[in-house]
């Protein structure tokens, strides 16, 4: 299944996100006056062309003259050159990239579709129900650096900037479901909130001990969640107005090993970061201020629809996404 995919995943890809940003709409208006302009559209599939593939501005348009893939599935001569391109990018907002990606995502979406988009995609005809999901995050290396002293060997270093990737990750699919970007201070417990938000009612919500605070307890159970948000050395049973929290560190010192053989399944949420940080490199390669931040989430659209991929294989051939070793 994986080496079908991976055979001819530059084709699939490109027909993967042609639909995608057909269905989604254009990045922004064309221009009424002066010369004649190239499509949005286009030049949004370029800009995600640039970062599915891991080349430079330049490479982009060599890649885009030597393969005529796109240019057949777009039924055009020719494609933007690398200016056009940059341009693009500058122009292509965030909130863009997120519609792009979330249509990518709700084919994914067994169960627990967001009523709003349920509205948009199927017309309001959804029943959710729960799912599991897993919360964590990672960093990403920049071409910057900081100078840094260093108390061990009392000597000033440099060390290499990075950027914050969260994510909520469906635990059975392992599609991310929604992410935010934060500079390397960003604290995880507060973007908890924002992971969690826009999502359906859950089931179980498994993060590391950067999540555990009685708030993001709560803010689980409010979504008829359960929380298995690993405690702290020092967490104690007090409620302090979450009985969430009270409950889920009851049901932990009672019965640990059950509860830390649920909360375990966290660790399939390392195999997301590993796959985006292999496959599309574990730096960013931008320089210029939100560049680096849609850069990350393109990566991030791009791991979605190599999974969308896979899901799609697995459909066609009848087997299981997971199978149990032996």
């Amino acid at each position: 299944m994986a080496n079908h995919v991976n055979r001819d995943l530059d084709r699939l890809m490109l027909l993967c996100i042609v639909s995608a940003v057909r269905n989604v709409g254009a990045p922004w208006e064309r221009n009424r006056i002066g010369r004649p302009c190239w499509s949005p559209r286009t030049v949004a599939i370029c800009c995600f062309v640039k970062v599915f593939f891991n080349r430079t501005y330049d490479g982009t348009e060599a890649y885009l003259k030597c393969n005529t893939t796109l240019c057949e599935i777009l039924h055009v001569d020719v494609l933007p050159g690398h200016s056009v391109i940059a341009r693009g990018m500058d122009r292509m907002s965030m909130e863009y990239i997120r519609r792009v990606n979330r249509h990518v995502t709700i084919q994914l979406r067994r169960r627990g579709m967001l009523a709003e988009q349920c509205s948009a995609y199927v017309g309001g005809n959804c029943v959710s129900s729960n799912m599991d999901v897993v919360v964590d995050s990672s960093g990403f290396r920049l071409k910057t650096s900081s100078t840094w002293f260093d108390i061990r060997i009392r000597q000033v270093s440099k060390r290499k900037d990075h950027i914050k990737l969260h994510i909520v990750v469906d635990a059975e699919t392992l599609a991310i479901l929604h992410f935010t970007i934060t500079g390397w201070k960003g604290s995880d417990t507060k973007e908890f909130k924002r992971l969690i938000k826009k999502l359906p009612t859950i089931g179980k919500v498994a993060g590391d001990k950067a999540y555990s605070s009685r708030e993001n307890c709560q803010i689980v159970a409010d979504k008829k969640g359960t929380p298995y948000l690993c405690f702290k050395s020092n967490a104690t049973g007090r409620a302090k107005g979450s009985q969430a929290w009270k409950i889920s560190f009851h049901a932990y010192t009672n019965n640990p090993e059950e509860w830390m053989a649920t909360y375990h399944y966290r660790s399939i949420v390392e195999a997301v970061f590993a796959s985006i940080k292999q496959c599309w490199g574990p730096d960013i390669k931008s320089k210029r201020g939100w560049h680096k931040r849609r850069e990350l989430s393109i990566k991030v659209l791009a791991y979605n629809i190599k999974r969308t991929l896979y899901i799609k294989r697995a459909e066609e051939l009848g087997t299981s996404l997971w199978v149990p070793c032996k």
